[in-house]
């Protein structure tokens, strides 16, 4: 009886260790399966380089002029950017790569974004005759050299708008002034909130954000923002930021408030007018 039990446990530590192995095979599959089949895909894809862009995109989709010329374009971009940054990443390679819309790793329903950046890769898709990418995408990239990976992941996007100082080819400020005037003003704690009703768009809560960053960078300095990108805080709010930056609430909003109004009062003389829900500080 004793020599049958222990040959049972055996048996059953034996088979516990086998399912064990097969979950734990099935477990990295399921994790790699999906990079695996981009690598492999991305290997047989066309590459045209320029000094600081490798250019991949599938055979048939884009001309190799016009990968070429795409990427000795964003040239220009490039150095503007780096400069911004010190020439920090100046000897960085970014590599973008076009993907067919049917099989694109960008967008999902959770994270409908035009493109995503990994690193200094960069991953969008293939739009058209001539391809376009917003220059934020670089921009990201850069500050992943730079400043290293953003604290918060929403800090990647902001910063990196915020770097570029465009939305849609307007300046950053007048382009959030335009918004102010539409939705109203926003504090500083809606434009953290990502469930405030306040800001019903993620790309309007890019353009405010980055706005927000414009508004640290030119009243207190870059390094702010710098220290802002790299902080890993508890939660991603205002008492958290007031903290990271070295100030309180009630300044953050002050300042915030008093920079845009100087940019809607530069506007045409119907627009002028501060808000009705712009609060001064104090009151």
């Amino acid at each position: 009886m004793t020599r049958s039990a222990t040959s049972e446990s055996g048996y059953t530590k034996r088979a516990a260790a086998i399912i064990l192995g097969v979950a734990a095979l099935a477990a990295v599959v399921v994790l790699f399966a999906r990079p695996l089949r981009q690598f492999v895909r991305e290997s047989f894809m066309r590459r045209a380089t320029s000094t600081h862009y490798e250019i991949l995109c599938p055979p048939g989709d884009m001309s190799p002029e016009t990968m070429r010329e795409f990427a000795s374009q964003r040239e220009a971009l490039f150095t503007t950017l780096d400069r911004k940054l010190d020439d920090a990443a100046s000897n960085t390679e970014i590599q973008i790569v076009f993907y067919p819309d049917v099989v694109a790793p960008v967008s999902t329903a959770s994270t409908p974004e035009p493109y995503t950046v990994t690193g200094t890769t960069v991953r969008t898709t293939v739009n058209g005759l001539i391809p376009q990418l917003d220059p934020a995408a670089d921009a990201e990239a850069l500050l992943h050299v730079a400043w290293g990976s953003p604290g918060t992941p929403r800090m990647g996007r902001w910063a990196a708008t915020w770097l570029v100082g465009e939305w849609h080819r307007e300046a950053l400020g007048m382009a959030a002034a335009e918004m102010e005037q539409r939705l109203g003003h926003k504090k500083v704690s809606v434009l953290l909130d990502p469930s405030s009703k306040g800001i019903s768009s993620p790309d309007d809560r890019v353009l405010l954000g980055a706005a927000w960053l414009s508004e640290i960078a030119e009243l207190d300095g870059p390094a702010q923002v710098h220290k802002l990108y790299s902080a890993k805080m508890p939660a991603f709010d205002l008492a958290n930021v007031a903290k990271t930056l070295g100030t309180n609430p009630l300044e953050l909003d002050r300042k915030w408030q008093m920079w845009m109004y100087a940019y809607l009062a530069g506007m045409p003389s119907q627009s002028q007018s501060m808000p009705m829900n712009m609060e001064m500080g104090g009151q």
